[in-house]
Order: structure tokens, then C-alpha cells, then sequence
């Protein structure tokens, strides 16, 4: 499934001291409210708009810096032998010690078994099926998609679990180099593009659950919208 995320930010502001007049003073931990919310089904664009606030503005993870890709916000974790050789699904059909790992089935094919695949010739060859644990601190911004049953009770729908992707995605950098701790606030409209919204969703009622994280792992309180179509929020 197709999936397009994109991150806007508007007016960020680092707050600092002028003359008399003293910056606000917040916490450390973000703090964020919904702004907006919206939906084009033009473009079949789902758009969340935050306020936010933090007090150290460490917030935002650079694509093209190295060690924003490395612990602590690598993607996954990998495990190996003393002999280096990774953990793969041959060690759970033959190790006793590794036979609990989950099967390859839905949905650990997705959370939890990485293909490597080699070329050779021109076709593409299943190298091996590695193990691996998804971090939780590789994305900064969090969206849960939540559905209402028949009953009335919303239910998230995991992408991740469902289809392979994912909605949670990375702010960029929203301070300005070189960093320096301070008070900063600003809005963010996070855009979600996708066929799947229509496909999946139609006239059902959904809430969404969003959280953003510093570059302390510092997670801000947890926003759910209003209930909504998609239809409603055009």
C-alpha cells in the first residue's frame, strides 16, 4: 500500500530574552493541542494540525545526519550469535532455545521477520529471514487510527499489523543549528496520503490518537480527536 507523509511546519518559534520581557517558561516534556483537522478527498489527504510547546525545544530528527539514524533512533533491533551470525528463522525452526519466536504469519511477518534477498543473474533470491524488534524510538510523531464498531466502541486499526506500513513518521529538526536549549512553540500540520483511507475506512466514524516525541524520548500528553467521517471534515 501507497503511503505519503508529509510535515509542515508553521511558525516555529524559539522564544528568547529581549530587553525586560522574559521568555515563557514550559516543560521540557511537549506539550501538544489539535489545531485542525481535515480531509481532501481530491487528493485523498488526511491533514492533522498541532499546536505545540516545548520548553527545551529539543524536538525534530535530521534524515541526513548519521547519528539520527543510529541508537537511540535506529528502526529496529537485530540480535546475534557470538559468532556474529544474525538470528534468523532457521535458529527457531532448529534451536530449541529460539522455538517461542512468532511464526512467519501474519501479522510477524510485518513486526517482526525482515526478508534479505541478493540478486543473482538478473532474479532476486530470498538470502535469508532475519529476526528483528521494531524501536518504538525511531518516529517522533504518533497516529493511531481509531474505528468505531457496531457497539459504538473505537478500535484502533493497525496498519502496521493489516497492511505492512504505518502512519507514525519523523518532525524534522524544528530548532535552527547550532541547538541551544529554549522555550519553543509553533503548529505543525502533518499531511497522510493515502487511497487506503477511502478503500478502508468509507463512511465509518474514526478517532485519531496523537503524541509527538522530543529528542529526550520524552513523549507529550496523548491528543484524540472528535469523532468524524471523512466526509464531515472536508
Amino acid at each position: 500500500m501507497s503511503l505519503i507523509r508529509s510535515l509542515v511546519v508553521f511558525g516555529a518559534l524559539g522564544l528568547v530574552v529581549f530587553s525586560c520581557f522574559d521568555p515563557p517558561t514550559y516543560s521540557p516534556v511537549p506539550e501538544i493541542t489539535l489545531a485542525g483537522l481535515r480531509y481532501t478527498q481530491n487528493d485523498t489527504t488526511l491533514t492533522i494540525s498541532l499546536d505545540f510547546k516545548d520548553g527545551d525545544g529539543d524536538l525534530g530528527l535530521n534524515a541526513d545526519r548519521k547519528s539520527d539514524a543510529e541508537f537511540p533512533y535506529n528502526e529496529k533491533f537485530y540480535f546475534r550469535f557470538p559468532d556474529g551470525q544474525l538470528l534468523n528463522y532457521k535458529s527457531k525452526r532448529t534451536n530449541p532455545n529460539y522455538d517461542t519466536l512468532p511464526a512467519y504469519t501474519k501479522p510477524f511477518d510485518c513486526i517482526n521477520w525482515q526478508i534479505d534477498k541478493e540478486k543473482v543473474g538478473n532474479v532476486e533470491v530470498v538470502k535469508d529471514t532475519i529476526y528483528f524488534q521494531l524501536n518504538p524510538n525511531h518516529y517522533n510523531i504518533f497516529v493511531d487510527f481509531l474505528v468505531q464498531d457496531n457497539n459504538g466502541t473505537f478500535n484502533e486499526f493497525d496498519f502496521r499489523k493489516e497492511v505492512c506500513a504505518t502512519f507514525d513518521s519523523r518532525l524534522p529538526e524544528l530548532f535552527k543549528e547550532p541547538y541551544q536549549a529554549g522555550p519553543l512553540e509553533g503548529r505543525i500540520d502533518y499531511r497522510m496520503k493515502s487511497l487506503a483511507f477511502l478503500i478502508t475506512f468509507s463512511i465509518k466514524t474514526l478517532k485519531l490518537r496523537v503524541q509527538i516525541q522530543d529528542r529526550a524520548l520524552n513523549r507529550s500528553n496523548t491528543i484524540i480527536t472528535p469523532a468524524f467521517t471523512l466526509q464531515s471534515i472536508k
